[in-house]
């Protein structure tokens, strides 16, 4: 197994865990606040998805925010939401966004679910192109800006901070007091 065929083992079961997280909640609880100032799990699987959009369209591939892939297939036309100039530097990436910010992004599970399912194809069909020297090779971006990455960094930063924010959408899940059905609910 080379080194990408690893890196797609692993954005793939972040992937899976993501869905599989996502899908568990209740319809009421994906948009809903589990305390003050916290954000729903809605909000944390557009952040996650923002993300991932921005580590491998802008960040890897060098587009501009407005040609990443939430842009080309239409996703904020379809969620009638537009982030850009929203949060840190106008990224629209769910970070540094206000309470209000965060209300208004909308909880539409099915068209995040359509856009993950998107970013998934699209990271696949990347990696796809590339060869073993491409995942070392080091580049910069206008988006992080006195930054010297490399695309392993991208892949790796995508997987862990998708399975990051995955437990925060189980803990959001379970403050709003919906059992883990991955548990069992037996009280060991």
């Amino acid at each position: 197994m080379n080194e990408i065929e690893i890196y797609r083992t692993m954005v793939d079961q972040a992937g899976s865990l993501l869905t599989r997280t996502v899908d568990d909640i209740d319809g009421e609880n994906f948009g809903k606040r589990p305390g003050e100032h916290m954000n729903p799990a809605s909000f944390i699987y557009f952040h996650v998805l923002r993300h991932w959009d921005r580590d491998i369209n802008v960040l890897s591939r060098g587009q501009a925010p407005d040609a990443d892939l939430w842009h080309r297939e239409g996703i904020g036309d379809a969620l009638g939401y537009h982030p850009l100039g929203t949060g840190l530097r106008g990224l629209g990436t769910g970070i540094g966004y206000s309470d209000a910010e965060v209300d208004a992004v909308p909880a539409d599970r099915e068209t995040l679910a359509r856009y993950q399912q998107l970013l998934h194809a699209e990271t696949m069909a990347y990696l796809d192109e590339l060869d073993e020297a491409d995942i070392h090779t080091e580049m910069t971006s206008e988006y992080l800006p006195d930054v010297t990455y490399d695309l392993a960094a991208r892949l790796q930063h995508l997987v862990m901070h998708t399975a990051y924010h995955t437990g925060d959408i189980s803990y959001v899940k379970g403050a709003l007091g919906q059992p883990d059905a991955t548990y069992g609910g037996q009280g060991d």
